[in-house]
């Protein structure tokens, strides 16, 4: 039996782990497609210290090589595509509970592909996104993923992203 409320729980893991924004489960055959497909994922808005950020398997991807990677757009002020991770290998017959996981640190860093499912051994370095005008507004921008080389043709996945606010009013959402 727990010695808090679960209020009290999930409180003390946004206190920890930052605030949590989930996707919806996202059918692979829409999303992680082959020809540089380009999907915004979650919205930024103001400056976020991104904490973790990863997409887990709901459903067993098919045999085909796709790879992704994550990357960050600025609407305001416009910055285009920006990689904040390098590609990962193949994404061909991800398993159920399968991560797909952003590190952080240099942005060279390849995404990692969990060995078991379930079970995430890597630790990441935050990254700092988005921004604040000189007039004090929050900047707009998204996080997103590139995929290429082959379209996955059944499978699933949902994508969450952990982060704290760093600018008054920051905050994230899903675009999916």
């Amino acid at each position: 039996m727990p010695s808090y409320s679960p209020s009290t729980m999930s409180r003390i893991g946004d206190l920890t782990n930052g605030l949590r924004v989930d996707t919806s489960v996202l059918s692979a055959a829409t999303y992680l497609l082959t020809g540089n497909t380009q999907t915004e994922i979650f919205n930024v808005y103001g400056r976020i210290k991104l904490h973790n950020l990863f997409g887990e398997v709901t459903v067993v991807f098919s045999n085909n090589a796709t790879t992704l990677y994550y990357n960050f757009t600025s609407t305001t002020p416009a910055i285009g595509v920006q990689p904040i991770s390098a590609a990962s290998a193949s994404l061909a017959q991800l398993a159920v509970a399968g991560r797909i996981s952003w590190v952080g640190g240099a942005v060279a860093t390849a995404v990692v592909l969990t060995a078991t499912p379930g079970i995430s051994d890597i630790n990441v370095t935050p990254h700092i996104l988005g921004g604040v005008s000189a007039a004090g507004v929050n900047n707009v921008g998204s996080i997103g993923i590139l995929t290429a080389f082959a379209s996955l043709t059944s499978g699933s996945v949902r994508f969450s992203c952990f982060y704290t606010p760093m600018s008054d009013g920051a905050y994230v959402t899903a675009a999916l």
